[in-house]
């Protein structure tokens, strides 16, 4: 068949992301004939990286605070709702990869290789007879009468009963997302809440303390809370990484969308870090008179030195009378150094940005969007999935486990709509 003829196809699905490879495999499975387009050379390229190579995919805890929108938090609990509790763990089973749980209630594949995830979901679309397209884009979008004119930049054009765009949001674009998912959305009349960075590291005014000295520094167990026009707004707890620009790590990421979007808005959004969140300052006086009867010589710095990593000690500046040694200072200067660590501030000017963000927030308005089936109310055949919705998870397998869901819905029920209307 010549490049400019028109190849017929049920659905077509833009985008070889976990929810287009969902929306492709679950449109199959319903009977219908599948067509998947994706940029890369390769399909699920996003999903080697998740959980570094491991693939966490879902998370015991399932309460949906753990979901974020800016448009309608309700739609969120609506569309997970529609699909079985158990569903994502089913899905996987079928898939030939029970689920082990990890960190407390991580879901990841029994043999943690996000590689073998990938390679199952191909397994399981070859198997369906699903016609992959790789290495190409979709240019234009079209509805004409009642059907969808898909254009690639190639010149291939496929005629569809419905399109599922499943394109990604505009996060790690090193793995072909770029936010093109959302023009399309938008030439149908969709509203798109602003997209930020969110699941990502934090740049920091430096507020006396030296980026440079204490870059490459761990704390395993630290707190940190997000404070917005000064006042705290959320606090998470984990390991903090303290890099040249500021600082990374889960806890950080868990707190970096919110940063992000109060950022945008104009507000003044700081942090602060608990080194010891384990810790209160009356059990560090405690140790005071005997560190000062064996330890007198050191000055507060060489002993806080023993107990937190050098680096970050010699970084922070502001720990008061940090010179001074441990016999000749009263307890009530001590106190004010542990205070210190316990209550460290810093200004937050921006984030690491989309290049070294995880997921993005924002995208289409979740009230256009029917949740049960992931549909749009503008233009009846043409569904979404994934981050291209204005939906975001926090760090544990949520963004994944939306991302498969929210593709199973729109596969779906894209294929019985198209199969009914065809009266098969």
């Amino acid at each position: 068949m010549g490049m400019d003829q028109k190849q017929k196809s049920t659905i077509c699905v833009i985008g070889g992301s976990a929810a287009g490879l969902a929306s492709a495999i679950f449109a199959a499975r319903e009977g219908a004939n599948v067509i998947l387009i994706e940029g890369n050379e390769k399909l699920g390229r996003k999903i080697y990286a998740t959980g570094n190579g491991k693939c966490n995919f879902a998370n015991i805890d399932q309460d949906r605070s753990h979901f974020h929108t800016s448009s309608d938090p309700a739609w969120i609990s609506v569309a997970l709702n529609s699909m079985d509790n158990d569903f994502i763990l089913t899905f996987f089973h079928e898939l030939g990869l029970p689920p082990v749980v990890r960190h407390g209630g991580y879901f990841y594949p029994a043999n943690e290789s996000a590689a073998t995830v990938v390679t199952c979901l191909e397994d399981e679309i070859r198997r369906l007879g699903v016609e992959v397209i790789l290495s190409d884009r979709m240019r234009t979008l079209q509805q004409e009468a009642g059907r969808f004119i898909v254009q690639t930049r190639s010149g291939r054009v496929f005629d569809a009963d419905a399109v599922i765009l499943a394109m990604g949001g505009s996060a790690s674009p090193k793995f072909g997302s770029d936010g093109s998912g959302y023009y399309y959305a938008k030439n149908f009349g969709h509203t798109i809440v602003e997209p930020l960075p969110a699941l990502c590291p934090l740049k920091l005014k430096e507020n006396g303390a030296s980026f440079s000295v204490w870059a490459g520094t761990r704390i395993s167990d630290a707190a940190i809370t997000l404070i917005v026009d000064e006042k705290p707004t959320d606090t998470e707890k984990g390991e903090i990484l303290f890099t040249d620009y500021g600082i990374s790590g889960i806890p950080v990421f868990q707190v970096a969308g919110g940063a992000a979007i109060a950022l945008e808005k104009g507000q003044k959004v700081s942090v602060e870090i608990d080194l010891a969140p384990g810790t209160d300052a009356e059990d560090a006086m405690g140790a005071f008179p005997e560190w000062c009867e064996y330890f007198g010589e050191r000055t507060i710095q060489e002993q806080l030195a023993r107990i937190f990593p050098v680096k970050l000690i010699d970084a922070l500046k502001t720990i008061p009378d940090r010179n001074k040694k441990m016999a000749s200072i009263k307890p009530a200067v001590f106190g004010k150094a542990v205070d210190t660590l316990k209550h460290l501030r810093f200004d937050v000017f921006n984030t690491l940005g989309f290049d070294h963000a995880q997921v993005s927030s924002g995208g289409i308005s979740l009230p256009e969007v029917e949740p049960t089936t992931m549909e749009s109310k503008l233009q009846p055949g043409l569904y979404f999935a994934g981050e291209l919705l204005d939906v975001n998870g926090d760090c544990g397998g949520y963004n994944l486990q939306f991302a498969f869901t929210s593709g199973a819905i729109a596969g779906k029920t894209a294929a019985q709509r198209c199969l009914q209307g065809r009266g098969e």
